[in-house]
C-alpha cells in the first residue's frame, strides 16, 4: 500500500502543484509511563522536504514537550500522539524551516555560517537568515548542521587579513597542492586531441553498465543531450533525476564540464540565466563542482568560442558570480594559478590577465567584508585533488562529441594584444 501524498504547501489551491510529501504515519507502542509514538515513515517525509529526519523529530519533541529518541534509524517521541496532531506540527515546521519566505517554494537549502542558520532558495535565489529566537530547534540545527554544511565553519571565520597577505596565502596554498595531471605540449596537438575524442565517442556505442569515469561521462553526456533535445532540462523533476544519476555514476562534480559543453554557446550570458537553477543544484556550496565549471569556462571563452567570447570573459565570469553559481572564494583561488589542463599555458595566462580587474575587485570586497570565509584547509584540498585528478583526462572537452570536425591546429594563435586592451574595464559598469 502506497503512502498518501500531500502538498508540501498547506492549503494550496493549485491543482497541478507538484511538490508532494507522504502523509506522516505513526505507531503507538508500550503503555503507561513507557508509551511512545514511533514515526514510521519520517525518513520518507524528511527526504521530500530536503531536511534530516532528526530535525523533524526534534521539532515534534520541542512542540509537544516530550523527549525524543533517535537511534538506529528509528525515531520516537515519548507519549501518545495521533497523526493529525503530528501533521499540523509538520506544516508548522515546513513554514518555519522549509518554505522560501519570498516565493513559498520548498526547494531551499540550509547551511551554518558564523553561528547563524542561512536559508537559500534554489528557485528564486532569495537568501535569508533564520533567527535563533524563531524556535528552540535552531540551537539543535546549529549543533547538528545539515549535510554539506560544516559545524567547524566557525573556526574558519578568522580575523581579516590585508589584501597582500591574503593573495600570498592563496598562492602558497595552491603551491602545496598535488600537481595537476596536465597535458604536456605533445598531448595538445590536434592528433592527440582526435585520439582522446575517439576514446570518448567509443564509449557512447557501448550498451553495458559504465564501470569507470570515462564510460560514466559518456552515459551522462548522452542523457543530458537527450533531455536537452526534448526541451525538459528546466523541469525540476528532470533536474533532480540528473543530480541523482550523476551521483550514481560517481561524477557529481566532474559532470559540470559536460554541462558547460552542452548548455552554452556564444549566447552564454543569456544561457547562464536560463540554466541557473540546474547549475545551482550541482554548484551550490560545492567548491569542487565550481572548479570544474571554471575549467569549462576556460575552454569555452579561450578556445571553442575564442573569437566571440574572449573579450566578454569578464562579463561571463561576473554573470556566474551574480547568479550565485560561482562563489568569490572559488574564483579567487582559480585566478591564483594558471593551468594548462583545459587550454594552453599561454592562453591561460592571457585569460587570467583579461579577468584580473574583476578578480581584483572581488579580493578588495573580500577583505572589507565582515562575512568573509577563510579558505578550506590544505589537507582537505589535497584529498580533494587526489580524487579529482585521477580521471580528468576523460572529461576533456569533445565539444559536441558526435559529428565533430577537427580542424588542423598548427600552433596556438596569439590573441590580438590590442583587442583586449582597447579600454579600461570599469567593473561597476559591467
Amino acid at each position: 500500500m502506497y503512502d498518501q501524498m500531500l502538498p508540501i504547501l498547506k492549503d494550496t489551491k493549485d491543482p497541478h502543484y507538484r511538490y508532494k510529501m507522504p502523509k506522516i504515519t505513526a505507531k503507538i507502542e508500550g503503555s503507561g509511563n513507557g508509551i511512545k509514538t514511533v514515526l514510521t515513515n519520517i525518513n520518507q517525509v524528511a527526504k521530500s522536504l530536503g531536511r534530516p529526519p532528526s530535525y523533524l523529530t526534534k521539532y515534534f519533541g520541542c512542540e509537544l514537550g516530550a523527549q525524543v529518541t533517535m537511534a538506529s534509524d528509528i525515531y520516537t517521541v515519548n507519549g501518545s500522539h495521533d497523526t493529525d496532531k503530528l501533521l499540523n506540527l509538520l506544516y508548522s515546521f515546513i513554514k518555519r524551516f522549509v518554505l522560501c519566505p519570498k516565493c513559498s517554494n520548498p526547494e531551499t537549502v540550509l547551511s551554518i555560517s558564523n553561528g547563524a542558520i542561512k536559508q537559500k532558495c534554489l528557485a528564486c535565489g532569495h537568501g535569508n537568515l533564520i533567527a535563533k529566537n524563531v524556535h528552540k530547534l535552531t540551537t539543535f540545527i546549529i549543533n547538528n548542521p545539515p549535510d554539506g554544511s560544516d559545524k567547524k565553519s566557525e573556526s574558519k571565520k578568522l580575523a581579516k587579513k590585508s589584501k597582500l597577505s591574503k593573495s600570498v596565502e592563496v598562492e602558497k596554498k595552491l603551491e602545496t597542492e598535488e600537481k595537476e595531471e596536465d597535458f604536456d605540449q605533445d598531448e595538445l596537438t590536434s592528433d592527440a586531441y582526435v585520439s582522446r575524442l575517439k576514446e570518448m565517442t567509443d564509449g557512447l556505442k557501448a550498451e553495458v553498465y559504465k564501470t569507470d569515469h570515462k564510460e560514466s561521462a559518456n552515459q551522462f553526456f548522452k542523457l543530458v543531450s537527450e533531455k536537452k533535445e526534448t526541451g525538459c532540462l528546466l523541469d525540476s523533476i528532470v533536474q533532480k533525476e540528473l543530480l541523482n544519476e550523476a551521483e550514481r555514476l560517481g561524477i557529481r562534480e566532474k559532470c559540470l564540464l559536460i554541462f558547460t559543453e552542452l548548455l552554452f554557446t556564444e549566447n552564454i550570458l543569456e544561457e547562464i540565466k536560463t540554466y541557473r537553477i540546474l547549475l545551482l543544484r550541482f554548484c551550490n556550496e560545492n567548491k569542487k563542482a565550481q572548479r570544474y565549471l571554471l575549467g569549462g569556462f576556460e575552454k569555452l571563452v579561450a578556445d571553442v568560442y575564442k573569437d566571440k567570447l574572449f573579450d566578454k570573459s569578464v562579463n561571463i565570469l561576473k554573470q556566474f558570480y551574480d547568479m550565485d553559481i560561482l562563489e568569490e572564494e572559488a574564483i579567487v583561488e582559480w585566478s591564483a594559478k594558471e593551468s594548462k589542463k583545459y587550454i594552453s599555458k599561454e592562453l591561460s595566462r592571457k585569460l587570467h590577465e583579461k579577468v584580473s580587474p574583476f578578480v581584483k575587485w572581488l579580493r578588495e570586497a573580500e577583505v572589507e567584508s565582515d562575512e568573509e570565509e577563510e579558505k578550506s584547509a590544505v589537507n582537505e584540498k589535497k584529498a580533494m585533488n587526489e580524487e579529482d585528478e585521477e580521471d580528468d583526462e576523460f572529461f576533456e572537452f569533445s565539444h559536441r562529441v558526435q559529428g565533430l570536425t577537427i580542424e588542423k591546429v598548427e600552433s596556438v594563435r596569439p590573441i590580438n594584444e590590442d583587442q583586449g586592451n582597447d579600454e579600461d574595464i570599469d567593473i561597476d559598469n559591467i
